[in-house]
């Protein structure tokens, strides 16, 4: 029995490594990320170290013996003896060191006896890992072993064959289960780093568990379209072919908020809306002219708004509109001032949609704290 450490830096490379060495009595007993290389650990690059037991290796041919230091610095190769020794505690050596005084002759049977002692702990706890209590029952398996104590009769041999087919089968789904989830993980981390929410990358992860990992070539096809589907469905689209009367469009300076506004004029015109389009950016002139231009090739109304009085002037005049599309001004989410101000006239519109923009490629953190500052506006 063998447990051997391997660095890799996927999951993939992993699990052929471990078929190729040991076949498919490897088990997997523990992974943890590492870094290599690189400047006191800035810069280094991402491994993998993944821990394997072998009850026997594949390729188990005669080699000459290494010896003990080179053999574990090199292949990070320990036996059962070795993983004994490291991890036993030092009041227990110094106990074995007094005991080596004052009784040397009985040195190799208390040596002997708490190495079997050991090695029969890490066996039990082998076994225990093997185990899926939802998959074998309790009493068919209290049944194996009654008919065992017996005498073996035909009948007998046939249920303790198929018992033990059984329970190889297990072990083997089991051991793709392992591999899965190592899988899968990977998955959840390089979402983690794109600032996906808790939330969406456990539903999404829920639609992969029929993925098998032996298939990675035909995976990566399938995760990107149920990722695409996912994020469709999280989504809520809106029809603009349904809004009416009053639509303000809110937002962080230099998102789009006038270019969206005269795309959803132009999609309203095209279905014979009657529209109109009030502004009150009045702090770039290049925002006016620009919606002057739009206006004028769409053939609706444009009116400026200075002030409060101004807009609610404007809106009184339009009462006979399908619909009135309102730009405002771009407001730093950390200025007070202007956000009373954007207040103010919202409260003047009271509108039927309260639109807030936002870029595609803002950070999930900073796009959560720009809608907590808008939230008071109701977007």
């Amino acid at each position: 029995m063998q447990i051997k450490k391997l660095t890799v830096k996927t999951i993939s490379e992993a699990m052929e490594k471990i078929r190729r060495e040991f076949g498919e009595d490897a088990y997997i007993l523990d992974t943890k990320k590492i870094k290599k290389g690189g400047f006191f650990g800035i810069g280094g690059e991402k491994y993998i170290e993944v821990t394997v037991l072998s009850e026997e290796n594949k390729n188990s041919e005669y080699k000459p013996q290494k010896s003990k230091k080179h053999s574990q610095e090199s292949d990070n190769t320990y036996t059962l003896n070795d993983l004994i020794k490291r991890n036993t505690p030092e009041l227990y050596r110094n106990k074995e060191k007094e005991q080596k005084i004052s009784k040397p002759s009985n040195l190799n049977i208390e040596k002997e006896s708490s190495v079997k002692h050991s090695k029969d702990d890490l066996t039990e706890f082998v076994k225990t890992s093997r185990e899926i209590s939802s998959k074998i029952d309790k009493s068919a398996e209290a049944f194996y072993h009654q008919h065992n104590e017996k005498e073996p009769s035909e009948s007998n041999i046939k249920d303790s064959l198929k018992l033990e087919e059984l329970m190889k089968m297990v072990e083997k789904l089991n051991k793709k289960m392992e591999a899965n989830n190592l899988y899968l993980q990977d998955i959840k981390d390089k979402l983690y780093e794109k600032s996906y929410s808790r939330t969406f990358i456990e539903s999404f992860l829920n639609q992969l568990n029929d993925l098998k990992v032996e298939e990675n070539w035909k995976n990566q096809e399938i995760i990107r379209t149920r990722f695409e589907k996912k994020l469709y469905q999280s989504l809520e689209i809106l029809n603009f072919g349904d809004i009416k009367n009053k639509v303000m469009f809110i937002g962080p300076t230099g998102v789009g908020k006038t270019t969206t506004l005269a795309k959803i004029a132009a999609s309203l015109k095209k279905m014979n809306k009657k529209i109109a389009i009030i502004t009150i950016d009045t702090y770039r002139i290049a925002a006016t002219d620009q919606l002057k231009t739009y206006a004028d090739i769409l053939g609706v109304s444009l009116h400026i708004c200075y002030t409060p009085s101004d807009l609610k002037s404007a809106l009184e005049s339009l009462l006979n509109f399908d619909v009135i599309l309102i730009d405002t001004a771009g407001r730093s989410h950390k200025n007070n001032l202007q956000m009373g101000e954007l207040k103010v006239f919202k409260d003047v519109v009271d509108p039927d949609y309260n639109i807030m923009l936002v870029s595609s490629n803002t950070n999930c953190e900073d796009m959560i704290h720009i809608y907590d500052n808008f939230s008071y506006l109701k977007p």
